[in-house]
């Protein structure tokens, strides 16, 4: 019918070109998904902007995300997630982003879920939203990577101040208020430790931290993450360590952490 309102997430689609979204997607050796996931996210209502940070992969994924549209930024040598992340933001805030959605390109999260996001990002402004993955069922992933996040998500909402799901989870929408505080300097860990240093500053500078469920995609298709569960816990455990002496243990940041948080 002419005139219907079909609810909230499509009028976020109908907006989203008019918001500002870019899209940032980190990628190290992604040929396998890279092409169909640029091609994915192009494909969303408004034809969001698509960047594809190369990491200084040696196959085919700058080729890839080129020839499917999106806009790459090459690097010659592997610098990390954080490094990404921080590029593929400033990129993103010079062309007056708004929000900024951040995705993995292992095919671990859908495009098709960005609306949802978004959704949430305009109904609790000024806050980083969380795709937090569904560990539930036949989908509940590597035993040790949901030990290591589960450790993880303690140590960072502790820091946080704020509960916070599914720290890991590389799936997310900044405001771009935020991005700019991260680029221009709070945000200094590297590789995967940085994500975790987001939602720290976050919480610290005021920023609110809610979560959308989304389904939790593992098996054969993907090919091995590049999170080393002992090692890059430890890096993220000392960062936060780091904050948490300079600030006495901050025992009622502690106590903010135990609360319940918003989840949809």
């Amino acid at each position: 019918m002419e005139g219907q309102d079909n609810g909230p997430v499509e009028r976020r689609e109908a907006a989203l070109a008019a918001d500002g979204v870019a899209i940032v997607i980190p990628a190290f050796n992604e040929a396998m998904t890279i092409a169909c996931l640029v091609a994915d996210c192009l494909a969303l209502p408004g034809r969001p902007r698509v960047i594809v940070v190369d990491d200084g992969s040696t196959d085919a994924t700058a080729v890839l995300a080129a020839e499917a549209g999106a806009e790459l930024l090459p690097q010659r040598e592997n610098r990390g997630k954080g490094d990404s992340l921080r590029r593929g933001m400033r990129a993103a805030l010079a062309g007056g982003a708004g929000w900024i959605v951040t995705l993995d390109a292992d095919g671990q999260h859908r495009p098709e879920d960005v609306p949802r996001l978004l959704v949430m990002a305009e109904a609790w402004p000024g806050h980083v939203v969380i795709g937090a993955r569904c560990n539930c069922g036949a989908e509940r992933g590597p035993p040790a990577r949901l030990v290591a996040n589960r450790v993880a998500d303690f140590w960072v909402s502790w820091a946080a101040r704020r509960p916070v799901a599914d720290s890991q989870s590389g799936f997310r929408v900044y405001p771009a208020a935020l991005a700019a505080a991260l680029v221009g300097g709070a945000g200094r860990s590297e590789r995967f430790a940085f994500e975790s240093e987001a939602l720290i500053v976050a919480g610290r500078r005021g920023f609110g931290i809610v979560a959308v469920s989304i389904p939790a995609i593992y098996g054969p298709a993907l090919r091995p993450s590049h999170f080393r569960p002992v090692a890059d816990i430890a890096r993220i455990v000392r960062m936060v360590a780091a904050r948490l002496l300079a600030r006495g243990m901050d025992p009622v940041g502690l106590w903010r952490s135990r609360r319940g948080g918003r989840n949809q």
